[in-house]
């Protein structure tokens, strides 16, 4: 599927609510958001839009599902609310979902009046998350996580845990203890999401009252821009490392590095006659090493190597 038809629009109406949708009915919200994405914009006309039945097919909730399964779904999907906060004395209860219908392999829902803006009104932002990605995930709090995350990509965000903890979901006795919503809600979700989406997220503590944890800062990145930063970290260390290694030390390694690749001996001694080239040589190196790490690398690492470091147009 093409990356950018897989994107949709996820009203920070409906992001940004409490609510406890199991993985069937997530991945219900995204086809919903799917099968609108020409309805939505800013300032819409929702009383043009106040009837809204959606119709879809068997094979569109994936090869995971069966007939109890989807069965099941139509009963939770029609009594499962959301809880909208605007302020702290003005907030509502939603069933968003109050009728579906199962006939000839086609799912058919009927959305309330009352929450037609929670799926179509963009005023208040949006979060474009990847459906594909939803699909993946197995958990309900790694759904939420991601979507969550999503409308934060390349900053940080500082919550409140009892507030994170609404927006996930969780009853008051679910992971009490923090250890406990460390290890399998964020720690969980941190290692889903790094398998299965394109998001990575790291957190810290912003806040405590005596020893009970009441904030998090998450720091939210693209998986492309922290396997960057990884690399470059990498590369860092690799560098303060030669740097502390005598004259014949680094012919030595270098040696031993140059022996994965196919490399005459001009272009040998060409690459060691020149500082820069050299440091371009090990940068390249911690790439290729950081790029088979990840089990992607490059077809030819010679030719890859040749071509980063200007070899291939050197005349020898």
């Amino acid at each position: 599927m093409n990356a950018d038809k897989s994107i949709v629009k996820l009203t920070n109406l409906l992001n940004f609510t409490r609510h406890d949708f199991d993985v069937f009915e997530n991945r219900l919200l995204v086809l919903i958001n799917e099968n609108l994405k020409n309805k939505q914009g800013f300032g819409i006309d929702i009383e043009e839009h106040k009837s809204l039945v959606l119709e879809f097919h068997y094979s569109d909730f994936g090869s995971d599902i069966s007939n109890n399964r989807i069965k099941e779904l139509a009963d939770t999907i029609t009594s499962h609310k959301i809880f909208h906060e605007i302020y702290p004395n003005d907030w509502i209860w939603i069933v968003p979902i109050y009728e579906a219908r199962y006939k000839n392999g086609k799912f058919q829902i009927k959305i309330a009046d009352s929450a037609v803006k929670h799926f179509l009104e963009l005023a208040k932002g949006y979060t474009n998350i990847d459906k594909e990605a939803i699909f993946s995930l197995s958990s309900q709090y790694s759904i939420r996580m991601y979507e969550l995350l999503s409308a934060f990509i390349n900053k940080t965000w500082t919550i409140e845990v009892t507030k994170l903890r609404e927006f996930l979901g969780l009853k008051p006795t679910q992971y009490k203890n923090f250890r406990h919503f460390e290890k399998y809600i964020i720690e969980y979700s941190q290692k889903a999401l790094l398998k299965h989406t394109n998001l990575y997220f790291e957190w810290e503590i912003a806040q405590k009252q005596r020893k009970k944890i009441t904030a998090l800062t998450f720091t939210i990145r693209t998986k492309e821009k922290q396997e960057k930063a990884q690399i470059n970290a990498d590369i860092k260390t690799t560098m303060d490392y030669i740097a502390t290694l005598t004259p014949k030390d680094i012919a030595e390694k270098s040696h031993i590095l140059m022996t994965q690749y196919t490399l005459s001996a001009e272009q040998k001694d060409y690459i060691l006659s020149d500082t820069n080239v050299f440091n371009e040589f090990i940068r390249v190196h911690a790439i290729i090493e950081n790029m088979i790490e990840r089990s992607k690398p490059p077809k030819d690492r010679t030719k890859y190597l040749a071509k980063s470091l200007g070899l291939d147009k050197v005349k020898f």
